[in-house]
């Protein structure tokens, strides 16, 4: 047994850090990330990394939480402008962070201490909504709804680009082995619109913002 060894407090695992965990868990293609090979890129148990992050859910949250802070570190939201613009600008943001994120986009990333940049982000949009007039409960339902569309949007990006199921395409399958006179109504919608998902993102944006504004005025 080694001097180390003999002083380390009984049941207490080597001690590793959050940012070594990250880093190791970095340098793995996310098909092999697993609590043992996290494990053995640091050199420690499997047991020692579960004193730290819990489980494997709990590594992912920590993985989700840095990429997500890495993505939105350098968004700047505008200084000087208005409340929509600001707004309108948040929602981006968070969509693309979001969809940087990956696959991960299920794991809430503003859950962990660490989520500084969503955070700050948040404050802003926050203050700028205050500082229009908006009454509080106004302000936090308005950011809520725009961080509840960049994350629809962004799940449907993610679904996209894996080649996953494409509902708009599935109903006009649906539709061609019906009559074609049944079903006026939403034959025209779709003849209109063949890509369903197209500004979705926008439209969406547009009539929380409206409703936002009709709500201040």
């Amino acid at each position: 047994m080694t001097e180390a060894e003999v002083r380390r407090p009984r049941g207490r695992p080597p001690r590793i850090s959050r940012e070594q965990i990250v880093a190791a868990a970095r340098a793995l293609p996310a098909r092999d990330l697993t609590m043992q090979a996290v494990a053995d890129a640091l050199g420690v148990s499997r047991k020692a990394l579960h004193y730290y992050v819990g489980d494997r859910q709990g590594l992912l949250s920590l993985v989700v939480v840095d990429r997500f802070e890495t993505e939105l570190g350098g968004v700047e939201l505008p200084v000087h402008g208005d409340w929509q613009a600001v707004l309108r600008s948040y929602a981006h943001a968070f969509r693309e962070g979001l969809v940087q994120v990956g696959i991960a986009v299920d794991h809430t990333p503003l859950r962990g201490a660490g989520a500084t940049a969503a955070l700050a982000m948040a404050e802003r949009v926050l203050d700028v909504m205050l500082t229009a007039g908006f009454a509080p409960d106004d302000a936090r339902r308005g950011l809520t709804a725009l961080a509840n569309i960049a994350q629809t949007a962004a799940q449907g990006t993610i679904r996209a680009s894996a080649g996953q199921h494409d509902y708009g395409a599935e109903t006009v399958a649906a539709l061609e082995d019906i009559g074609y006179d049944d079903y006026p109504a939403l034959r025209r919608a779709l003849t209109d619109a063949p890509s369903p998902d197209a500004g979705q993102f926008d439209f969406e944006l547009d009539i929380v913002i409206a409703g936002l504004a009709h709500r201040l005025g």
